[in-house]
């Protein structure tokens, strides 16, 4: 067995490789031998890759346990899990079909985790790649790669549509959107800016931002000494700008009215999973308009519901604690809290 390892291929390596496994290289639309990949797919090298087509000859690589293209008629639940800064999809595909196998649904529940590139990770001359900041935020693809350009949050909108194309899944009837960290911050945008779920019929959708950074608040205010008000601009000037706040949007949250952008996130079933030993600062967002939402994650967790239960008190966010769990994207998917988070109604 050839080990898949997003981070240490080269992208002529990574087509290779794919070709081997009989994977889309050329084209995503390309069965994959059931003999070289089972099913479920349940492994974290090269056999369960496939590309996704997110535009006219541009490419996203992803982990799957069941073949987006081929499909599969036992299918009833999608799971997406977006990896965290290092990029480590290959981890993060093994969480999702951990937690599938840890409530028996492993069979019914296809597990997909796209892999976001930047430049260093050597992508395909036709795979999209992103700065290591823009893909958390949804930016366009980079302007150095191939065209046409992408928005990493249409690439999932790509994805939701072949969850929910009946020719593919026919029993598939809900879809979650999962990340953890960074990925985590993907969800939260990701829940107020795609209109995705307004296309999937009666397949319901829910997310779970489990320990982000930072989270997109849908108004001006901060918490301040146990009392919401607007900052002082002039000490913080982008406190309010996107990813943290609703001004400065890109392309693809800008394609949106702010109303819309505040209507879906309300009415959208977003679970904020949270670890209760989440206090240290590794890796977290230290900045001026990160700061303003609490000292480390999980009081950023607590804040923004408390924010969302003032300001729209018919929201649909639920805050889920997981108890003595840090900084940890298995102890979170794996706990008893976690697995209902994602697969409980």
């Amino acid at each position: 067995m050839i080990s898949w390892h997003p981070r240490r291929q080269s992208g002529s390596q990574l087509c290779f490789l794919l070709t081997i496994f009989l994977v889309a290289c050329s084209s995503p639309s390309e069965a994959e031998d059931d003999d070289v990949r089972p099913v479920p797919c349940l492994s974290i090298t090269s056999v369960c890759t496939e590309r996704v087509a997110i535009g006219n000859g541009v490419y996203l690589p992803v982990f799957s346990t069941h073949s987006l293209s081929k499909g599969n008629s036992e299918v009833t639940h999608g799971l997406i899990i977006v990896h965290g800064a290092n990029r480590n999809a290959d981890n993060y595909f093994q969480r999702g079909f951990q937690a599938a196998a840890a409530v028996d649904r492993q069979k019914s529940t296809v597990v997909v985790a796209p892999y976001f590139q930047t430049s260093s990770d050597n992508p395909a001359s036709d795979e999209l790649f992103w700065s290591s900041s823009g893909w958390k935020r949804g930016h366009l693809s980079s302007s150095e790669g191939p065209r046409p350009r992408r928005s990493s949050y249409s690439a999932i909108d790509q994805i939701i549509d072949l969850l929910s194309d009946p020719s593919r899944f026919p029993a598939l009837t809900e879809i979650t959107m999962t990340g953890h960290s960074a990925g985590g911050q993907v969800a939260h945008r990701y829940a107020a800016t795609s209109r995705a779920e307004e296309n999937l019929g009666s397949v319901t959708m829910h997310y779970v931002v489990a320990n982000p950074s930072t989270y997109l608040y849908i108004r001006q205010e901060r918490e301040n000494t146990g009392a919401f008000v607007v900052p002082d601009a002039s000490t913080c000037s982008d406190y309010n700008d996107w990813h943290y706040g609703l001004s400065e949007r890109n392309t693809y949250a800008g394609s949106l009215v702010v109303d819309t952008i505040k209507a879906q996130l309300v009415r959208r079933d977003v679970r904020i999973l949270i670890g209760d030993a989440d206090s240290l600062s590794a890796s977290l967002d230290v900045s001026c308009g990160a700061n303003l939402q609490g000292p480390y994650r999980f009081t950023r967790g607590r804040r923004l519901m408390r924010f969302m239960d003032q300001f729209f008190p018919q929201h649909r966010h639920r805050e889920m604690v997981v108890p003595g769990v840090g900084h940890s994207s298995n102890g979170m998917y794996l706990s008893a809290v976690g697995l209902d988070a994602l697969f409980g109604t």
